[in-house]
């Protein structure tokens, strides 16, 4: 894939109380894959390297499956095992290098050390959360005064983007060799930035998440807007409490290709979801696992 810019803004809100291969939104075709197929998400580093040409599943007749494919699913998405160690690889030599007077062993288990994490808290979490919708996210087109607000602090200063900052070893995207960057609307030196834009996104947000959950929301974070560039990669994760229910607003974009959100639904079926500038993507961000991906460039190792 060819994605030049995508420019998005991020939502989240907290509960107010005390206590496949790709499936596309538009059309009619539809086919479906789990998790740990495109990126590890749950397995121990592990994605399916089953793939369909190999002669178990081109003549299961004549080939029994070999003890190391059993039970696996077959692999639509190509050699996503060399991807991801190479996407872990990256991050260890970006830390190998910028921290080279530290500890050897140090160095080179910050991104490891966040990986373990991330796959223990993907299948800690959600287990232990309680859900509000059926399938654990929804796509609509974001309130026009909303998005032509947003639109227009993106155009006044696009310019004024800077890299996003990440912790020491952090792996939740690939920044090591394609920074993400952050315009901040609550920034008030910006045209048209600060706490009257931040309010309307908030205001106008939760009273939508509010009624598609039934709760009631207090506000956790307005982010962004993030700007993606062309071969960014976001790993699934599950979003850290207080967030419960977030929302993705796509304010712009200059791509050649889809470049969808994956999501897995409460039903367990990964669903890449794509967005136009103006559609907002609603889902609960403290159980669903979400990533982003390239549907070409970042899926071939």
């Amino acid at each position: 894939m060819i994605m030049r810019t995508q420019a998005k803004a991020l939502l989240a809100f907290g509960l107010l109380q005390t206590s496949a291969v790709i499936v596309q939104t538009k059309g009619d075709e539809t086919s479906t894959y789990g998790i740990d197929m495109s990126f590890p998400s749950t397995g121990t580093t592990i994605v399916s390297t089953n793939y369909p040409w190999l002669p178990h599943n081109v003549d299961p007749e004549n080939n029994p499956t070999p003890s190391e494919y059993g039970g696996m699913p077959i692999q639509p998405l190509g050699d996503r095992m060399t991807a991801y160690q190479n996407y872990m690889q990256g991050c260890r030599d970006y830390w190998n290098e910028i921290l080279e007077e530290e500890s050897e062993n140090e160095r080179f288990e910050l991104c490891d050390r966040f990986e373990i994490e991330r796959i223990h808290h993907n299948i800690d979490q959600p287990t232990s959360m309680m859900n509000f919708t059926d399938l654990g996210f929804k796509k609509i087109k974001a309130p026009k005064d909303l998005y032509d607000a947003l639109l227009q602090f993106w155009k006044d200063n696009r310019d004024s983007e800077s890299d996003e900052e990440w912790a020491k070893g952090n792996i939740f995207v690939n920044y090591w060799e394609n920074p993400s960057k952050m315009i901040d609307v609550k920034d008030a030196e910006l045209i048209g930035g600060g706490p009257s834009l931040r309010d309307q996104i908030t205001n106008v947000t939760s009273k939508i998440i509010s009624e598609w959950t039934g709760q009631t929301l207090v506000s956790s974070s307005v982010y962004g807007i993030r700007v993606y560039k062309e071969g960014a990669i976001l790993v699934p994760h599950v979003d850290r409490l207080p967030l419960i229910s977030s929302a993705i607003i796509n304010v712009d974009q200059d791509v050649d290709e889809e470049w969808p959100l994956e999501v897995i639904g409460h039903d367990g079926i990964a669903r890449n979801v794509t967005m136009e500038p103006g559609d907002m993507i609603l889902y609960e961000s403290h159980s669903v696992m979400h990533s982003k991906y390239c549907t070409k460039y970042c899926l071939r190792p």
